[in-house]
């Protein structure tokens, strides 16, 4: 395998598993503000209102 196609794929590899990390820090970011969301101001919708 030439060495350009291994440094290559070592560099795809490491950008998948970066993007993979961030988006599961995200997730978390999320999951942790949606906790402190008070949800009593929240509106609800009635959706039901059209049939």
């Amino acid at each position: 395998m030439p060495d350009g196609l291994e440094f290559l794929l070592i560099f795809i590899a490491l950008v998948i598993i970066y993007t993979i990390a961030k988006v599961i820090g995200y997730i978390r970011l999320s999951k942790q503000q949606w906790e402190q969301v008070d949800k009593s101001k929240l509106k609800e919708w009635d959706d039901d209102e059209d049939d």
